[in-house]
């Protein structure tokens, strides 16, 4: 018996908080995030939003010594609000008439659900995680989603936005501007850096260094408890660490297959991210080896719509299916309108010149 689009549907839908949830829980830094409860879902009222900014303490010390002194009331946030905006970008894919008439019983449903549904979300994820590390969306243009890499900008919607984190001394990041706040000496905008010349040589002080500067500041809100780094810079700690291994961490996926692993460092916990290549053109530093170090706690993750029917929740919901005009085809889409922001840069730091052995 053939199956109908409406019932590949209806099994695809069954399954689609599964495989949103394995998102948030593939990428270490989103369910972070998600832990800390800093998540807004079908946030409404505009195409972006404003939050506040605070880098050092809101206000200064009175000295009391005769008890006439007038406070010193002094502001020193200046009111500073950042700015993003969030982009809408839809995944769209066709699944011929001819397949959906020849699949008969339940296998031949999963087997469809493997090859289209399920492999468009995974390549989708995939896309929106590597702009997040590397900037390089335009190659697939999910260009809109925030990018850690200051060395690059995103566009979420039509305006140029720098990167988060810059790979550059806090002196080189004065007068850039990162979710619509210029950085100055005074505000405190800016996020830690440090590099290493061998990794043998000062690898891991310069690390330690690194994690120190991001971790005082905002204490309220713990010390540095994730980090991504490529390939080679992971593999230059864990060689480095030898038999100092203090323990292993991974998630599993859903049928309980390692998915991501990790090692401790200090109190955080370091992943090696696939996706982040710092040979890429995106890189215009020629940063040799990347290692981002966040506090979760500082990180918004947001996203626009409700009506899953119509413009639907934004988290990479499935719509369809839709007859293709002219054609025996069936188009789905998956759309995504969410996106990410840090309200505390100086929490947060980089270090570069990790994958020099």
């Amino acid at each position: 018996m053939a199956t109908n689009a409406d019932v590949l549907n209806f099994a695809t839908q069954k399954l689609i908080p599964k495989w949103t949830e394995q998102f948030y829980q593939h990428h270490p830094v989103l369910e972070k995030v998600i832990l800390k409860g800093n998540i807004e879902r079908s946030t409404q009222g505009g195409p972006y939003i404003e939050f506040p900014i605070v880098s050092n303490g809101p206000g200064a010390v009175t000295r009391i010594e005769n008890g006439s002194e007038v406070y010193s009331s002094t502001r020193r946030t200046v009111g500073s609000r950042g700015q993003i905006y969030c982009p809408r970008m839809i995944y769209s894919f066709v699944i011929p008439g001819k397949d959906l008439a020849e699949a008969s019983g339940e296998t031949a449903i999963a087997r469809l659900i493997k090859v289209y549904p399920e492999a468009a979300l995974m390549e989708f994820h995939e896309y929106i995680v590597s702009q997040f590390v590397n900037g390089d969306g335009a190659t697939n243009n999910v260009q809109g989603f925030c990018t850690l890499n200051g060395d690059t900008t995103f566009n979420p919607q039509g305006n140029a936005v720098q990167g988060a984190l810059d790979l550059r001394t806090v002196a080189n990041q004065l007068t850039r501007t990162t979710f619509n706040i210029t950085k100055t000496a005074a505000n405190g905008w800016h996020n830690q850096y440090q590099n290493v010349t061998s990794f043998a040589t000062d690898g891991r002080s310069q690390m330690r260094r690194a994690y120190w500067d991001a971790s005082l500041q905002g204490k309220q809100g713990g010390p540095v408890d994730v980090m991504l780094g490529d390939m080679v810079s992971f593999n230059n700690y864990y060689d480095d660490l030898d038999d100092q291994v203090r323990y292993q961490i991974k998630f599993d996926g859903e049928k309980g297959r390692g998915v991501r692993q990790g090692l401790m460092f200090q109190e955080a916990e370091f992943y090696v991210e696939p996706e982040l290549d710092y040979t890429l053109a995106q890189f215009s530093s020629n940063p040799v080896g990347v290692i981002y170090m966040l506090k979760a706690d500082t990180w918004h993750l947001y996203n626009q719509g409700e009506n899953s029917s119509m413009e639907t929740k934004g988290d990479f919901a499935f719509r369809g299916p839709v007859k293709v005009p002219g054609q025996d085809a069936w188009e789905w889409e998956i759309v995504l309108s969410m996106q990410m922001y840090c309200d505390r840069l100086n929490a947060n730091a980089v270090v570069t010149g990790t994958a020099n052995p």
